[in-house]
């Protein structure tokens, strides 16, 4: 295992920007789910999913996010070396989101911008790399992590209608030689990249009329080949099984105990899930933060937005801020990370369109 160490950087806060709609789940999904409705909610835990308006972005949402961050922690444009967006959704195949958010945000033209274009797991990536721009070019980053799966998800389809969600989220990263080292990891395995992927729309199969018909599955699903499938049953195996064990390797690699950490912060594929894995690591269930429960699971923009439901009670309470952080899913893949959160950085959930 390759453990990635990074040392003289913090998180000076992060935002994260709900979308336009706060759904009840149960009433959502009762149509495609008839008198199995509560079994389902009980099942996955989710009880509410943040879905955006159609022509609402992820690039909208985060730069949103990354406005209230940069006005509460006092950040000039000039200051921001690299903007980083962690999207599966932008707004167009080309270019990329990341120049549009330089020239939104009045980033300075000769800084760096790029997308990573990860699926669950992307946070941890992102941070990881923009914790070592931050190191190379001894100016804060800033990253933007978030998605708008709705654009992707059939509403008749039962893997994904119930649990996909939206987000965007803003992270500030900047230099101090006295903060702690970070340690990441990472784990890939495309040999299954197929059990979570969009089928048509890519170069291998660019978009034909027939892709845009619904079709109907055994379960009684109906999806189009531009939305998202999911193969349920081998996602949660690849939880069960390679991302608990990865997290476990990880923790011994490190020398890191289920009681020396502060805080457990995993992506919120959904609650049952999340609690499951938690039991296999032996966290005890009030360290293990969540958010999938109010607002679903919005891919790899649901470790930061988990970061900011939790932080400020967190530390009010006087609680440390050495976490875990871990994202799983598409690729299929996984990032893990111990990073440190300060108790004097801002962490604040915003709505779009409500005075964001």
């Amino acid at each position: 295992m390759d453990v990635l160490k990074v040392s003289g950087v913090k998180i000076r806060g992060i935002v994260a920007c709900l979308p336009e709609n706060i759904l009840d789940n149960k009433a959502e999904c009762s149509e495609l789910f008839g008198e199995g409705v509560n079994t389902l909610i009980k099942a996955t835990g989710i009880n509410a999913r943040c879905i955006a308006n159609i022509g609402t972005s992820s690039l909208d949402l985060g730069v949103a996010a990354a406005k209230k961050l940069m006005i509460e922690t006092g950040t000039s444009p000039e200051e921001i070396g690299a903007v980083i967006c962690v999207t599966f959704t932008p707004e167009y195949l080309m270019p990329a989101d990341a120049p549009a958010a330089q020239a939104r945000l009045g980033i300075p033209n000769h800084s760096m911008a790029f997308d990573i274009n990860m699926a669950c797991s992307g946070y941890g990536y992102g941070l990881y790399v923009a914790a070592a721009l931050t190191r190379a070019l001894n100016k804060k980053v800033l990253l933007l992590d978030g998605d708008v799966q709705s654009a992707y998800v059939s509403r008749h389809d039962k893997a994904t209608f119930p649990v996909m969600a939206d987000i965007g989220t803003a992270t500030m990263i900047e230099p101090d030689n006295t903060s702690d080292e970070w340690r990441f990891s990472f784990y890939t395995d495309g040999s299954r990249r197929e059990a979570l992927f969009i089928p048509a729309g890519g170069t291998k199969r660019p978009v034909q009329q027939n892709d845009l018909d619904y079709k109907e599955y055994e379960d009684g699903s109906k999806r189009r080949d531009i939305d998202i499938y999911m193969d349920g049953f081998e996602v949660f195996k690849f939880v069960a099984q390679d991302v608990s064990k990865f997290i476990a390797r990880f923790m011994e690699e490190i020398k890191l105990s289920s009681e020396s950490i502060n805080a457990f912060v995993p992506h919120q594929a959904n609650i049952y899930m999340i609690e499951q894995l938690a039991k296999k690591l032996k966290f005890k269930s009030d360290i293990v933060w969540k958010s999938g429960n109010e607002f679903g699971n919005p891919a790899s923009g649901s470790v930061p937005l988990t970061i900011v439901k939790n932080a400020a009670e967190w530390f009010e309470q006087g609680k440390g801020g050495n976490i875990l952080i871990s994202g799983f899913g598409g690729g299929l893949s996984i990032s893990v990370a111990n990073i440190k959160l300060l108790s004097n950085g801002f962490y604040s959930i915003i709505h779009y369109g409500k005075g964001e």
